[in-house]
């Protein structure tokens, strides 16, 4: 559905909900996609949400709260009846579930628990962390003994219910419900149904742990290209299964909470999600507490560049138009400097940087930043010569941008490397010290390039 669609759709469930007519805002709702539904519902007040909440189905609310946010969905369940929330629950996928699940309080949990027709599909995910292979894994997969025959496999296949989340690989298990193998569904299909499912399972596969972090399992995915990922504890007994989608969007979550780190805006304890809830709601004092010690890193490095500018006070006075192209410098080198912090960071999250070799990658980054700064120094340079008709100037305009080009590249890989190493994280320290450095050293080249080459015009 479009933006404009959809913002026409809310208007409307809007003036119904305002006019008393829950049935026909009601109706409207239900016929949407599930997405939709949970960003429509998620737009209403609260107090149209409870309008609404007595006459959605179970199923309809389930679709609504798995398209939630955490916090909004806990919220929303807490106004629910533990009766009906039960039934909801029972509607939804075990993993998604047990974490709405996890969010409520204790005795609405309990209560909740005792109704459910599904508990005892959730119950075992509850021991874990949301953010572990426990805590993403679903009971709701395809097992069978390792020697049951595939057309006894298929017959059990086609009897289930439709599984919300459709998983394309059967697990094969001993008798001790231990791990011997995976077999892709097409692989099946191609397979006599006399033979027994050992007979095709792959016998070497790739499991987490449950209590892995969730970024290790982000990094299993990714790295083998995985649709679903087993979860097995010491013994090898399968435990459950992760989907692809389910460990992307751990990713993307990480990935939201690394930019707000980055940006300065996670509170220093780093006990709280990164939400912009803290920033717009939150009192004063606390958002000062979050988002000024990040600033100091950056004001303490502009200070010390307005010192470089200090010190070469005369030369801006003898021949002002240096002044002009400091911010193109400067700007130039920052978007060098970032590019290399977030390409290491990304890469280390991902798995595909091993810091024993790091050398190895610098070595890369070096080469790749005095590329950089060669090609675009050049042309700088060389527009600078023909726009001020200055030959001297040019060659100092076009050697300080390719060597704080450079520089910025260096400086952007090593320092999150270091703050790594040093058991920091590089998310929140990076950025400042990569921008007091690269302006301190910029500018220090540029002038000093500036007072090699154009000394006798000073």
């Amino acid at each position: 559905m479009k933006k404009l669609d959809m913002t026409q759709m809310l208007n409307r469930i809007r003036r119904f909900l305002e006019q008393g007519q829950e049935k026909k805002a009601l109706t409207l709702l239900i016929s949407l996609l599930p997405a939709d539904k949970a960003d429509i519902f998620a737009e209403l007040s609260p107090d149209m949400q409870q309008q609404l909440l007595p006459g959605i189905g179970p199923e309809d609310t389930a679709e609504i709260l798995e398209g939630l946010d955490s916090d909004e969905a806990a919220d929303v369940a807490q106004q629910v009846d533990s009766t009906v929330l039960a039934q909801i629950l029972d509607e939804m996928e075990p993993d998604e579930a047990a974490d709405l699940l996890g969010d409520l309080s204790k005795d609405l949990r309990l209560s909740t628990l005792a109704d459910m027709e599904s508990r005892e599909d959730v119950l075992p995910l509850l021991r874990y962390p949301d953010d572990s292979a426990g805590g993403l894994m679903t009971s709701d997969y395809n097992v069978f003994p390792d020697n049951t025959p595939i057309g006894e496999v298929f017959r059990a296949i086609r009897a289930q219910m439709h599984h919300g989340e459709e998983i394309p690989y059967v697990y094969a298990v001993d008798e001790q419900g231990r791990l011997t193998g995976v077999a892709p569904l097409v692989s099946l299909i191609r397979t006599h149904p006399a033979q027994p499912l050992r007979a095709i399972a792959e016998t070497e596969f790739v499991s987490a742990d449950p209590w892995d972090d969730q970024e290790v399992v982000v990094q299993l995915v990714t790295r083998y290209d995985l649709l679903a990922l087993p979860v097995v504890d010491a013994r090898g007994q399968l435990l459950g299964v992760i989907t692809a989608d389910d460990a992307m969007a751990a990713q993307q979550e990480e990935a939201s909470e690394d930019i707000y780190r980055g940006a300065g805006i996670v509170s220093l304890g780093g006990q709280e999600a990164a939400r912009s809830d803290l920033l717009v709601r939150g009192p004063i004092w606390r958002v000062w507490l979050v988002r000024i010690p990040f600033l100091v890193i950056t004001l303490v490095g502009g200070m010390l560049a307005g010192g470089v500018i200090g010190v070469y006070e005369e030369a801006l006075q003898s021949i002002t138009v240096l002044a002009f192209f400091i911010p193109v410098i400067m700007g130039m080198g920052g978007n060098a400097g970032a590019q290399s912090d977030e390409i290491f960071i990304r890469a280390y999250a991902l798995g595909q940087i091993d810091l024993n070799k790091f050398h190895v990658y610098l070595l890369k980054e070096v080469v790749v930043g005095i590329g950089m700064g060669v090609v675009l120094g050049i042309p700088t340079g060389l527009i600078t010569a023909i726009w001020q008709g200055n030959t001297q100037l040019g060659l100092v305009v076009g050697l300080a941008m390719g060597a704080t080009l450079s520089l910025s590249t260096l400086v952007g890989y090593v320092i999150p490397y270091i703050l790594v190493r040093l058991g920091m994280d590089p998310t929140a320290g990076a950025s400042p010290f990569i921008t007091m450095i690269k302006d301190i050293s910029g500018l220090f080249i540029y002038f000093s390039l500036a007072n090699l080459i154009l000394g006798n015009m000073l």
